[in-house]
């Protein structure tokens, strides 16, 4: 009872944030920008938002794809086919059960190519690691160019971060997590027997495995070629996004990175980006001139276009991933598919 609380908490929680966020922004909003809109939604150009759909689509098949080098350097061989439609499943499950998709994406490959679940985690974990890094990257690089455009909404963050320094709270969390480190450390090396203890030590080792595996793997070239195309794709499908609408069409990259790393930071914070995601953008573009109304909306057409689409190709990938599975060789042999 107690562990079905909390894992309603942890889904309850940050999306009455998102929905608080919304309902909080269209209240404010006055007849005429309710009315500007609902019209905006209505004259957008979806073609614009279905070249997105595709990218976004291409993005996620790119990123089975380089998951596929990983279970290489460890010995693994995996269809790219499978290697997708665990990774549609994973996001699928994100949109019900926050942090629940990796667990997913990793049982599914487990399931069907006899990789063991911890290995498999551990490579989607290393990988999660990797993609923060390069967001981190490209928000620093991003306010840095645009500095001068973001420096007053820096400074607003900046004071709201030494706030949070100044607070007694921050600082009693901070020493407990220093503590936890050799705590954790102890208890560890005490109870390693322990089958709760024992599972976690198995994680551990697969994350670090997973780690290991990017350093050695023979097409390391190749990971970092699909690490590029990934996020390239991802800032292209934000960008295209942009042309949905006459007031966005004509802004310049600066505004497109801007957006973008707002509504990714949001999706991190809010399970699926529901209601947070629009509102950062919305944000985001103000700070360029857009009307708070237009930036709502764009918001809302390109967080439903990749939301549909995972969606869509989650539910065909739980679907369709034990039949193609059923009666492939490979599954029982571990002969790479060609």
């Amino acid at each position: 009872m107690k562990k079905a609380l909390v894992q309603f908490l942890k889904l309850a929680i940050p999306i009455s944030l998102g929905i608080y966020l919304v309902v909080t922004i269209y209240k404010d909003l006055d007849n005429e920008q309710r009315e500007a809109l609902f019209y905006s939604f209505e004259k957008a150009n979806y073609l614009w938002v279905a070249l997105a759909f595709v990218m976004g689509l291409l993005s996620h098949y790119i990123r089975g794809y380089r998951w596929k080098f990983q279970m290489e350097a460890m010995g693994y061989q995996t269809s790219s086919l499978n290697n997708f439609m665990a990774v549609m499943i994973g996001y699928i499950v994100n949109l019900i059960l926050p942090r629940v998709g990796e667990v997913s994406r990793a049982a599914s490959i487990t399931k069907y190519e006899k990789i063991p679940f911890q290995k498999s985690f551990g490579t989607i974990l290393s990988e999660r690691a990797l993609d923060f890094i390069v967001l981190l990257s490209i928000t620093g690089i991003t306010v840095i160019l645009q500095f001068a455009v973001l420096e007053s909404f820096v400074n607003q963050m900046g004071e709201k971060v030494l706030e949070k320094l100044n607070s007694p709270l921050f600082w009693i969390l901070a020493v407990l997590a220093v503590l936890a480190i050799p705590i954790s450390l102890f208890v560890f090396r005490r109870y390693r027997s322990n089958s709760f203890i024992s599972k976690i030590a198995e994680l551990v080792n697969g994350l670090a495995e997973g780690l290991r595996s990017i350093l050695r793997m023979e097409k390391g070239w190749l990971y970092v070629l699909a690490t590029m195309a990934i996020w390239v794709l991802y800032i292209g499908m934000f960008w295209v996004g942009f042309f949905a609408l006459e007031e966005t069409s004509a802004l310049p990259i600066s505004a497109v990175f801007a957006g973008f790393v707002l509504g990714s930071f949001a999706v991190v914070l809010v399970p699926g980006g529901i209601g947070a995601f629009p509102v950062a953008i919305m944000q985001g573009l103000i700070i360029y001139g857009i009307a708070g109304e237009i930036g709502f909306a764009l918001g809302w057409i390109i967080w439903f276009s990749q939301t549909l689409m995972i969606v869509v190709f989650g539910g065909l990938s739980m679907i369709y991933m034990p039949i193609y599975n059923k009666n492939l060789s490979h599954v029982a042999t571990g002969i790479p598919e060609t």
